[in-house]
């Protein structure tokens, strides 16, 4: 599989993602992981308009998704997407593997600080993403690839 992507977005599927990073990345399908999405058929249908032969478009629970990129994707440029850094977390555990995390939106929450305008991190976001750098992932923050990112590390070691 080649994932060219794996990011973190509040806003899933959106014009920061179809306009900048697919074709930046040229991007072959977009994969939207998260088992409460996957499980509501209405959810799944309003994304399922999205979806054309040229980008397919699914949406699908951790476990599918490792089977999905194991297999009939494989050969693909992949992207995906998750909701919030706890379905990161658990996509990696059912076997989804990325070495990198986009962090693109990220809404405020209560004591939540801010890394970029757009990314917010509570404290249980920032053990979510100490466990994922434990486990090798390599984190930045950008919501289009023409961004730069701060410094992930050091703001997870409670630096600006």
């Amino acid at each position: 599989m080649t994932i060219v992507l794996a990011r973190v977005d509040n806003r899933l599927v959106h014009g920061q993602v179809l306009e900048a990073w697919v074709p930046r990345l040229e991007v072959q399908g977009i994969v939207v992981v998260d088992r409460e999405l996957a499980a509501d058929p209405l959810q799944a249908l309003v994304f399922k308009v999205l979806d054309r032969d040229s980008l397919p478009v699914r949406v699908v629970g951790p476990e599918e998704a490792a089977r999905l990129l194991d297999g009939p994707w494989r050969a693909r440029r992949v992207l995906i997407l998750f909701s919030g850094l706890a379905q990161a977390v658990d996509s990696r555990r059912s076997g989804v593997r990325f070495d990198a995390l986009n962090l693109g939106n990220i809404h405020p929450s209560p004591g939540s600080r801010t890394l970029t305008p757009s990314v917010y991190l509570s404290n249980d976001d920032v053990r979510l993403l100490e466990d994922l750098v434990q486990e090798g992932v390599a984190l930045e923050a950008r919501a289009v690839p023409t961004d730069r990112s701060p410094d992930v590390a050091l703001f997870l070691r409670g630096g600006p």
